[in-house]
């Protein structure tokens, strides 16, 4: 009998594992973590956009009071089950740069998703070229520090004169297709409120 009761504990434990936990973390990812269509504007949002000049300080004469360098925030985007029952979380990692226009009186921020070489460091101090969406640049809430204009995409960071590696080979950091569409996929899928996205892309429709 008691392999019988032993049994019903671990048919127990598999229809858990296997069926319950997995609805309640469809339900979970579907009801707390935020996504957007984003990829119902990523084609529109690239069409519409143009390039304008960063002029990035050094950030140690930064002109924004104190500023960093780089700041970083980490993204839950999905909950998974693993291993027969215990949770595991996926997760993003945005980084940003806020680079303030004085001619303009605007503020700016270079964003990237998951980028992980030395493209801030080669970032800084450096005249480059940011994409940005038309419809931004002409957006008046937008271009505050605490609403800059959003950059995910920039070019002109090499010098090939002197930026090289112990080699002598050419590394490239300028934003590839790839990256720029990832930025702007999981900024405004993941990070972007439903009421902004909403307010932003739908509205109207």
């Amino acid at each position: 009998m008691n392999w019988i009761k032993n049994m019903g504990g671990y048919i127990g434990y598999i229809i858990g594992a296997v069926i319950i936990l997995p609805l309640i973390l469809v339900a979970y990812n579907y009801f707390f973590i935020n996504k957007n269509d984003a990829n119902s504007i990523l084609k529109p949002y690239i069409n519409n956009s143009t390039e304008v000049i960063l002029n990035v300080p050094y950030f140690v004469k930064s002109n924004i009071p104190n500023d960093a360098p780089v700041t970083s925030k980490t993204f839950t985007i999905s909950m998974a089950t693993k291993n027969m029952g215990r949770d595991g979380s996926k997760e993003t990692t945005l980084r940003y740069r806020l680079i303030y226009d004085d001619l303009n009186n605007k503020y700016y921020q270079v964003t990237m998703f998951d980028l992980y070489n030395d493209f801030w460091k080669e970032l800084d101090n450096n005249k480059v070229y940011g994409k940005i969406n038309k419809e931004d640049l002409a957006n008046p809430k937008l271009g505050t520090k605490e609403n800059p204009i959003l950059v995910f995409s920039v070019r002109g960071i090499n010098n090939p004169l002197i930026e090289k590696n112990m080699n002598g080979i050419l590394t490239n950091y300028d934003t590839t297709l790839e990256q720029y569409k990832y930025n702007i996929y999981m900024y405004y899928t993941y990070v972007m409120s439903k009421e902004e996205f909403k307010e932003r892309f739908e509205k109207g429709k």
